[in-house]
Order: C-alpha cells, then sequence, then structure tokens
C-alpha cells in the first residue's frame, strides 16, 4: 500500500468511526422525538431485519454481534414476549403496520405454542419445533409473558389476549404468591402449579410491576392492578431492604431470610435497586402515597451516594454491600437504560433540575457506547470506562425489549414532564363496543391530558374524548392516532 492510499483508507476508518459514535447535541438528546427516532431507526428494523427464525416461526434466541444465529436454538417465552412489547410500542410510536402485524402474529404463537392448555400458564422452554422442553413454570417466564401481552393490549384492547393476561395473572396471585410465610411470590413452579422452589427472588417479586401492572391499571383503570402493585411493593420494602446498610437484596428463602452467595463489589444489583425506586416513585405518581415516594427517594439517593454512577457517565452494574461502597467494574445495556429513565422520574418528583444534568449524561453516555450504528440495536455489556466489553444481539436474557421501552418512555417522559411538547400515539382498536373507552396514556401523569383524536378510518367523522378518555365508536378494528399534551399541574 502506498503511503498516499494508507492516508486515504485512514481517513475513510476514522471517519466511519466518528459517524458511529457521534454525540447527539446537548438539546437534542432532550428532545423526545429524537428517542421515537432511535427507537425506530436505530433499534427496531435490524430486528426486524435479521431476527426472524423461519424454522419455528418466531424469534431466533442467540445472535452475535453480527446478527449470526448460534448455540442453542430453545426458544424462551419470556423472551418471545418482550419482543410482543417491542413491537407493540413501535406500533405505539409510528403507526406502522408491519409493526402491528409481527405482534399480532408474535401473540397468536405464544397462545397457539406456549400457553399450557391443561395446567394453565406458560411452559419455560419450547424447541424449535414448538414442543415444550422445560415443563416448569419460572415466575420470571410467567411475568414477562405477560408483560408482551400487556403492551400488545394496550395498543389493541384486544378482549382474548386480556383474557390470557387475567388468567395468568390470577394464576401467579393464587398458586404462586406465599398467603403464610410473609408474601411475596416463590421462584418455581412445577407444571402443575405445585412448589419447585419455595425461595424468593428480586426477578420474582418486582418484575410484575416493572413488567406489566401499571401498563394495565394505565390502560384498564382498574384499582386490583393498583392494589398487587401496593402489596408487592409492601413486602419489598419489608423484606427485601437491607435494614443496615439501605440496600435493596437478591435472594432469600422462603421464610425471607437472606441468601448471600458473596461479599464483595458485586452483592448488589444496582439495576434492581434503581428498578425498585423508580417503580416506588411511579407509584406514587398515581396516588398520594408519600411512604413508597420517600422509599424511593431514600433508595435512589444510596445509589446516587455509592458511586455507581461514575465520572464517565456510566450506571455501573453492581455495588458492595457495605460501607464504603465499591462499585463495580462493567454495566449492562438495561442497568444504563434504567438509570437514564429514573432520572428523569427524579426530575418529575422533586423539580430538581440536577437530575436533567444526569439523564443527559447517561443518555450521552448510551448513545456513544451501547448504540451500534452500523450493525443496529444496543451492544450487550460495557466497562467502567465506556469501552465495549460484549458485543451480542440477543440471548435468553437480552432481546428488543429494554431497547425500545427505554425509547418509547424518554418520549413519553421528556415531551409530557420536561419540554410539556405534544405526543401522539396509534392505537388499533380490534372490537370497540360503543362508548367504551380507551384510555390512551401509559405513563403515570394524572395531569396528561388529550387535546385531539383522529381516525383514517372515519373521515372527517370526530371521535369523542375528555380528559384522559377517548369514547369509541363501534367501528372494527379502528385505527386512531391521538395527541396527547402534559406538563399541567
Amino acid at each position: 500500500m502506498t503511503r498516499k492510499s494508507f492516508f486515504c483508507a485512514t481517513c475513510l476508518l476514522l471517519l466511519i468511526s466518528s459517524c458511529n459514535n457521534k454525540k447527539p447535541a446537548k438539546d437534542e438528546i432532550l428532545s423526545g422525538e429524537y428517542w421515537k427516532t432511535q427507537a425506530m431507526r436505530d433499534i427496531i428494523p435490524a430486528w426486524t431485519r435479521y431476527s426472524q427464525n423461519e424454522r419455528s416461526g418466531t424469534f431466533h434466541t442467540n445472535l452475535d454481534s453480527l446478527w449470526k444465529p448460534f448455540g442453542s436454538t430453545d426458544i424462551y417465552p419470556s423472551m418471545i414476549s418482550r419482543h410482543l412489547f417491542s413491537y407493540s410500542a413501535a406500533y405505539l410510536l409510528s403507526g406502522r403496520e408491519e409493526d402491528l402485524e409481527i405482534a399480532g402474529k408474535t401473540a397468536a404463537w405464544l397462545i397457539e405454542k406456549a400457553w399450557d392448555r391443561e395446567q394453565g400458564g406458560w411452559y419455560d422452554a419450547l424447541d424449535e419445533e414448538g414442543n415444550p422442553v422445560e415443563l416448569t413454570k419460572t415466575t420470571f417466564v410467567q411475568v414477562y409473558v405477560i408483560t408482551g401481552l400487556a403492551m400488545y393490549y394496550f395498543a389493541t384492547r384486544d378482549s382474548v389476549i386480556l383474557s390470557y393476561i387475567e388468567r395468568s395473572n390470577d394464576l401467579l396471585e393464587k398458586r404462586v404468591w406465599d398467603m403464610d410465610g410473609g408474601g411475596g411470590y416463590f421462584n418455581i413452579m412445577n407444571r402443575d402449579w405445585s412448589i419447585l422452589d419455595s425461595n424468593k427472588s428480586f426477578s420474582s417479586q418486582v418484575t410484575p410491576v416493572s413488567g406489566y401492572l401499571f401498563y394495565l391499571y394505565l390502560a384498564t383503570r382498574d384499582q386490583k392492578y393498583l392494589d398487587q402493585t401496593f402489596k408487592i411493593l409492601d413486602v419489598v420494602s419489608k423484606r427485601m431492604v437491607d435494614t443496615e446498610y439501605g440496600w435493596v437484596l437478591e435472594d432469600f428463602d422462603s421464610k425471607w431470610n437472606y441468601l448471600s452467595s458473596r461479599n464483595d463489589d458485586s452483592e448488589i444489583n444496582t439495576g434492581h435497586n434503581i428498578e425498585t425506586a423508580w417503580m416506588m416513585l411511579r407509584y406514587w405518581f398515581l396516588t398520594p402515597d408519600e411512604g413508597n415516594k420517600n422509599a424511593g427517594l431514600k433508595i435512589a439517593d444510596k445509589i446516587l451516594r455509592s458511586g455507581v454512577f461514575n465520572e464517565n457517565n456510566v450506571w455501573l452494574a453492581t455495588a458492595g454491600r457495605t460501607e464504603p461502597s465499591m462499585p463495580g467494574s462493567d454495566t449492562y445495556w438495561w442497568i444504563q437504560a434504567y438509570g437514564n429513565m429514573i432520572s428523569l422520574c427524579l426530575y418529575k418528583a422533586t423539580g430538581d433540575a440536577k437530575y436533567i444534568d444526569y439523564f443527559i449524561r447517561g443518555a450521552r453516555l448510551w448513545d456513544s457506547a451501547f448504540v451500534d450504528r452500523k450493525h443496529g440495536d444496543t451492544f450487550f455489556r460495557i466497562d467502567s470506562a465506556g469501552n465495549v466489553l460484549d458485543r451480542t444481539k440477543a440471548g435468553r436474557f437480552k432481546s428488543s425489549y429494554h431497547n425500545m421501552e427505554h425509547c418509547l418512555l424518554n418520549y413519553l417522559y421528556l415531551n409530557l414532564w420536561v419540554n410539556c411538547e405534544p405526543v401522539v400515539l396509534h392505537f388499533m382498536v380490534s372490537s370497540p363496543v360503543a362508548g367504551e373507552k380507551l384510555y390512551p396514556v401509559p405513563v403515570e401523569d394524572m395531569g396528561a391530558r388529550i387535546v385531539k383524536v383522529t381516525s383514517p378510518d372515519r373521515g372527517d367523522s370526530s371521535v369523542e374524548f375528555s380528559g384522559q378518555a377517548v369514547f369509541l365508536p363501534a367501528d372494527a378494528n379502528l385505527r386512531l392516532e391521538v395527541e396527547l399534551r402534559g406538563c399541567g399541574k
């Protein structure tokens, strides 16, 4: 290679690298539209293009950095339903029919293949032909199947989907919740819902709240979902928070005795602590419950004082339990996303502009270190300086879900709480009853209001609305575009 050609090639590589890691302007990253665009340009298209498994009729489980399948071909309904969440969210944001079509096919696949017709509930794993290979009913799996169904229901108000949601949630409440040992959900059940693992963990407790209970309450306004949320958060506060150091702990036996397998800088999962504080604040946004507000703010303060949001703007994945705190050395995509979202919730809860600064810092790191603009979606793990450690696209615990929820909620939080700008969402109501109410606000903001409702299916015919409710006409497969505004008192 000549000196001239080497120089040109080097410049080209630097230009490509610069484009792939371009940082958004400060005001740009605070725009809700920026996150809507990220969802529809940088996240969901790659999943549509590369993740479809023709053999199974659904999504590949394991995909490497170049979207090539690898490893086990077993299928986990919890991950499939997380994709269902993502494509439902994509339709909410864009009204693109191809996204709703994928969501509908995914919901149908889950009901046909993963639902246990004899015992109820969702199998833990299936093979590529759709045959159950793990007949157990892990609470984590049950919860995340409901999560995807809940977002699909939010976008469509499909009564069949709601029936599976309610049957699934009823099984958790009646067969998995511990009525005698201080509350909480057991970790794993047998196929017939007898107890297989009576221990209790974070991933069995808080995930119904973060996954689906708020979305179901906002879609239906049924008080039972808020009551269930309070019950769970009450157990978390009383049983899972370390009274000595203030962290939310991970694993317990059936009587709520803490099970510690380590005593180092990985003992505390900071992502789960962020998740708990975030859920407590979201509950307070809907109710006058100062107890959950104060508990959430206290956990958030603990997190921030521990140093896990570091000088490089990385929300580190772990910390030591004892003082002085020992932050970990790396993080995962979902923890950085949670750090960004709780920053905006802390701003709403307190009005303190420092949380907007935290969001800007964390979001810029997200864009520069996690978003893969060359191949799409995000990387899996980075170190404390923001260097990529794992570029895997999909696995048993990584799908499109966290990235799409991150974009959806950033769009809503920023426009409704920070910028006071309009939000536009799309719905396809399958079988409305005349006068039935559609509640289109997917975040905990009782001050947000509907300002405009249009339907391409009704021409100039108006669709009535008031406050946070749309009054539906009896038009099958009714498409609606709803404009919301926030920043009200």
